[in-house]
């Protein structure tokens, strides 16, 4: 069962990462008086990079592909999505899930309503929503509120791991979360441009659908109250039952149709991240076809990077999203990265 149109290849070693980082495109925003203190700013700028070295490293190392004008943007956005996915893990029930949303959801709007005459948003002592102030008020990062609220509605919906009804809902998760981070991503470039978005709607959609193919092995393997979340039209069409995934993910067997279930988690998942490929394809026709795309822009399309990585390993492994293997670091990807950045290809 092979995933359509993938492919590897033997890759040089990376002899030196003396050229990291480099030289970023000149800023098109005028200096502005700094918001807040260089301390606190400082402070915040370096919780956001620990945070996404902790728990997304693939977002930590492409930081340093990042135009320097839009760095404290891309690093606030990424611990934005940082924080707000890690919600299910950090609360017991839906309930305190909806407060930490509206948290979030409050703060927001204060930050991005106008402030009276000789008055200022003072953000909480929350570090990521500092940074993100700091990228908007001092940088002058024209974002777009809608793109955040976005992200906050569907990690709201699906809060208390709320398996998706079908592929479709599964997209609009992802268009929703990963691809309006990516919109907004591109806005801290400076750059809004209706060929460009559509570009980071397929990136987007396959980086999303990969994160939930990566969330099965933690969501499952729960010893109590392990969940599903994959589609619910594709488990019935191929006959997967919710336990013949918790068997698998806990250790515990098979079930007694053993290597059968096995086969139809793999269908489900061979399904899923093809959806996920074919995005990918699309971005790549596109900015091939775009010079606009290969530009500054091309520091934000390399979220695609680590997702094709992840999928052609996911092949490798027969599409077991359980399989131990999957869980080791990439370490291809500083190479393929700076490689995708120098060539414009990913």
């Amino acid at each position: 069962m092979a995933l359509p149109r993938i492919h590897t290849r033997s890759l040089p070693l990376l002899q030196s990462c003396a050229q990291f980082p480099f030289k970023p495109p000149i800023s098109p925003y005028s200096p502005t008086k700094r918001h807040s203190s260089t301390l606190n700013v400082a402070s915040a700028r370096a919780y956001c990079l620990d945070l996404l070295r902790k728990h997304d490293k693939p977002s930590h190392l492409l930081s340093v592909f990042q135009p320097s004008y839009s760095k404290d943007t891309y690093l606030s956005l990424r611990a934005f999505n940082t924080e707000t996915s890690l919600i299910p893990d950090q609360v017991s029930n839906t309930t305190l899930g909806r407060l930490r949303i509206n948290f979030w959801r409050d703060n927001l709007t204060k930050l991005f309503s106008p402030p009276p005459p000789a008055h200022h948003y003072t953000p909480p002592a929350e570090p990521t929503l500092l940074l993100l102030s700091h990228a908007v008020h001092a940088n002058h990062a024209k974002l777009t509120k809608g793109f955040l609220t976005r992200v906050l509605a569907e990690r709201e919906k699906y809060l208390g791991n709320v398996p998706f009804r079908n592929m479709q809902d599964l997209e609009a998760y992802a268009e929703g979360t990963y691809a309006s981070l990516l919109y907004a991503t591109l806005e801290g470039l400076g750059l809004r441009d209706t060929g460009l978005d559509h570009v980071a709607s397929h990136v987007g959609k396959a980086e999303g659908i990969v994160a939930v193919i990566r969330g099965l092995a933690v969501l499952a393997r729960v010893e109590e109250g392990g969940a599903v979340v994959l589609p619910l039209d594709l488990c019935a069409e191929v006959g997967l039952r919710q336990e013949d995934v918790l068997r698998r993910a806990q250790g515990r067997g098979s079930g007694d149709d053993g290597e059968d279930a096995v086969g139809r988690l793999k269908e489900v998942v061979f399904r899923i991240a093809t959806l996920a490929n074919d995005h990918l394809i699309t971005a790549r026709k596109m900015v091939a076809e775009e010079p606009t795309a290969r530009g500054v822009a091309f520091s934000g399309f390399m979220r695609a990077v680590p997702t094709a990585i992840y999928l052609e390993r996911l092949e490798r492994v027969d599409f077991d999203p359980f399989d131990n293997r999957l869980q080791r670091p990439d370490w291809k990807l500083p190479w393929r990265a700076y490689r995708a950045y120098t060539t414009r290809r990913f």
